[in-house]
């Protein structure tokens, strides 16, 4: 149910999983996919699609993460 907070985050999460071992745990793949489609990333080469929006989304992305990550919690980079 996207309407529920917890589900939508949980399905979020799968989707992220299933995208990781999709792009073998190449993170920046895995972030643009979830953005733009996975689609859109084989078609591009198993490369950042030419997307302005996700060319800026995912190293959006990848700072908070980083900061988060320093701070504590398991990692997957």
């Amino acid at each position: 149910n996207i309407l529920d907070p917890l589900e939508n985050l949980q399905g979020g999460a799968r989707y992220l999983r299933f995208l990781l071992e999709l792009f073998k745990n190449n993170l920046d793949l895995a972030l643009a996919a979830y953005n733009a489609g996975e689609g859109a990333v084989m078609q591009a080469g198993n490369k950042i699609p030419n997307y302005a929006e996700t060319k800026a989304y995912v190293p959006s992305v990848l700072t908070h993460y980083e900061r988060y990550r320093s701070q504590s919690g398991p990692q997957i980079r």
